[in-house]
């Protein structure tokens, strides 16, 4: 009896063990059903981005940079001669303007008049002498012939030839000495060698001034000339220094507050790099500073602003618009995202100017203002242009 429950018990067990196996199995079977039926498509949703419509077009760089606007002319002027300072003109006062060849200020040296007058008289003695020896070798001249000898003299010195050209050489040199004794006296007066402002006196009525003494400061009038230092990227901006200095290539030049602005221009450009800086000199002029309204007075910082070369086939895009892998992303006619590798040929504070690839020249499209390093080539968009709802 004992046994036979046993017996059951298996058969039992193994009823259950078969019934197990096989509900798995079956729930297996289900559930690849399930996974391998195929999923009804789902219609792909059109992100929406921010675009800006742009057409190729002709575009000029901008530059930009700052400096001093310096006399055209800056002198130390200095006495010539030594002397005594008897005058001084009422006009010799710092900051006043002064003309070419106004009267600054008059020495007195009683050794260069007597040098003067002592020239004049050397001079005359000179003009003698060679009158008298010009008489007398046309005097010998004359014996020679009238003794009816043929041939030269066996000496010079019978027709007084020597001593008729060292008399010339006396003159030539009694007037060369009266022309600097004229010269020193005309230098005990002191004049402006050109419209200026008068930056500094440094004499006083009375002093005694030994020659090469400095007397004044003057900056010229005439005009101010402003360096800029430049990049080769500017430089590369800009047109030719020869097309820049041959058509007075015109120059804003502001107040560094941007309150004021005066017309300049390229007056010359210069002819080398600077191997620490890396930079290249643009000087640019202002004529009759202080003749303007207002006046532009040396010494003053400036802001100058340069208008480039002209450039065709450009867009003129957001700085944004330029991705950080250098991509510019548009729209195609099917909406979907396309993009193009991009230098950019300038910019400025508000845009980027991109030469546009030859296959989009023809029609305007729609760029991305935001492009982000997520979107992919092909993908499906609703653009949505700057300004419009």
């Amino acid at each position: 009896m004992k046994r036979s429950l046993n017996w059951i018990y298996f058969a039992l067990a193994v009823l259950i063990l078969i019934a197990v196996l096989v509900y798995i199995q079956s729930a297996m079977k289900a559930n690849e059903a399930a996974v391998s039926k195929p999923r009804p498509t789902s219609k792909a949703s059109a992100l929406d981005v921010s675009v800006v419509a742009v057409r190729a077009a002709e575009h000029s760089a901008s530059i930009q940079a700052v400096g001093v606007a310096n006399a055209n002319q800056n002198l130390l002027l200095t006495t010539q001669i030594s002397g005594e300072v008897i005058e001084l003109s009422p006009s010799f006062e710092v900051g006043e303007q002064i003309k070419k060849g106004q009267v600054l200020l008059r020495l007195k040296n009683i050794s260069t008049q007597a040098d003067l007058a002592r020239a004049k008289n050397t001079l005359a003695n000179a003009e003698l002498t060679l009158k008298e020896e010009q008489r007398q070798a046309d005097q010998a001249n004359a014996e020679w012939r009238a003794a009816g000898l043929s041939g030269d003299p066996a000496s010079d010195l019978v027709l007084r030839a020597p001593q008729l050209a060292a008399a010339k050489t006396d003159l030539s040199a009694a007037q060369a000495a009266l022309a600097l004794a004229q010269d020193n006296v005309k230098q005990l007066t002191i004049r402006a060698p050109f419209d200026a402002i008068v930056v500094s006196k440094d004499v006083a009525l009375g002093a005694y001034l030994n020659s090469n003494t400095q007397v004044a400061t003057l900056y010229s009038t005439d005009q101010v000339v402003v360096e800029l230092q430049l990049s080769l990227l500017d430089w590369q901006k800009l047109p030719s220094a020869d097309r820049m200095l041959k058509n007075h290539w015109p120059a804003q030049v502001n107040s560094v507050n941007g309150s004021d602005t005066w017309q300049g221009y390229v007056k010359q450009a210069g002819l080398h790099v600077d191997s620490n800086s890396g930079l290249r000199s643009l000087f640019v002029a202002v004529d009759t500073p202080l003749q303007q309204s207002p006046e532009l007075i040396p010494g003053s910082f400036v802001k100058v602003q340069l208008a480039g070369a002209s450039l065709k086939n450009l867009w003129q895009l957001p700085n944004s618009a330029l991705s950080q892998k250098s991509e510019i992303w548009y729209v195609d006619q099917d909406n979907r995202l396309a993009n193009f590798d991009a230098t950019p040929k300038f910019v400025d504070q508000e845009f980027v100017y991109i030469e546009v690839p030859e296959r989009l020249r023809e029609t305007p499209h729609q760029v991305l203002i935001q492009p982000y390093n997520s979107y992919l080539k092909g993908m499906l968009v609703n653009p949505q242009e700057r300004g419009k709802p």
